[in-house]
């Protein structure tokens, strides 16, 4: 039996977002919009339903403004976007969310390929979100990727991610998810890192993010709920993957966190069956998920 065991934890839905933004072939936004509609009927009350992101970059989200305006808002549920930069912040603003979400990498050469800038660069920019988002009342979560390594530079220090989380705290964002872009974690990283980082915030509260691989990130986010994490992320079908970060195998899948977690007594507020209807729902939506799993 683990210690002061919670009777609950939360869970933030990343699937229609994070989980569809690598998909090659356009997914129509009605077809977005009812999967999000899905994740709310099943319970979820945090989800991540697009990124405004220039359609350049990533064209899966260039309908942002249509899905925002077509999903059926439940009550209590919060809402949000991925926003890149200043401009991404006023049209989310716009299509009235009151929360969103920023990322930047601890890897100098994973920031550059996913965002174009330097990490230094992005936290100048990430700062000025914060600042104009508490203006508009819209708080802030922040992401931070390549935590537990890099496909690009190898394994991380967890120094450089708590400096990056203690700058992202003192900018205002009320949570902090630790990423491990491509499932590079180990079951003693997934408690070690957040435990370390967790011990130094002061206001932000912790969650995980762990990808696939092979099944270990069930592992991982059990030793992140030992040492006292109580958000994870999570997509329904197991989908996703970073576009710019070579071996990303997608996300962990939310319908299997949430019997984990169920099974040992612990909270999520999600039916079940409903989850598991929306990830396979998910699954026909990607031309992926076979390659990756």
């Amino acid at each position: 039996m683990l210690e002061n065991m919670p009777e609950s934890v939360s869970v933030f839905e990343v699937g229609p977002r994070d989980g569809l933004q690598p998909e090659p072939e356009f997914i129509p936004t009605e077809k977005k919009i009812r999967l999000i509609d899905m994740l709310t009927d099943a319970g979820c009350r945090r989800i991540e339903v697009t990124s405004f992101v220039h359609p350049k970059w990533v064209p899966q989200m260039r309908d942002a403004r249509e899905v925002c305006a077509g999903i059926r808002r439940g009550e209590g549920v919060v809402y949000n976007a991925l926003v890149p930069n200043l401009k991404g912040l006023e049209l989310a603003i716009d299509c009235g969310l009151k929360e969103v979400v920023t990322i930047m990498s601890t890897s100098e050469s994973h920031n550059k390929k996913n965002l174009n800038m330097s990490c230094a660069e992005s936290l100048r920019e990430i700062e000025a979100i914060n600042r104009a988002a508490a203006q508009n009342g819209v708080r802030v979560r922040s992401y931070i990727a390549t935590v537990f390594g890099c496909p690009m530079e190898g394994e991380m220090p967890p120094e450089k991610a708590l400096e990056v989380a203690l700058a992202l705290e003192s900018f205002g964002a009320y949570e902090i998810s630790l990423g491990d872009t491509t499932g590079m974690a180990s079951p003693l990283s997934a408690y070690g890192v957040p435990k370390m980082i967790g011990a130094r915030l002061k206001r932000a509260g912790l969650a995980a993010h762990f990808h696939r691989f092979f099944g270990l990130e069930h592992a991982h986010n059990l030793a992140a709920f030992q040492a006292g994490v109580r958000v994870f992320d999570g997509a329904a079908g197991g989908l996703g993957g970073c576009p710019y970060a070579p071996g990303a195998k997608g996300n962990c899948q939310t319908e299997v966190m949430v019997e984990m977690f169920h099974r040992m007594g612990v909270g999520t507020g999600i039916d079940l069956e409903k989850i598991r209807e929306a990830g396979r729902f998910a699954q026909t939506l990607s031309t992926l998920i076979h390659q990756k799993c």
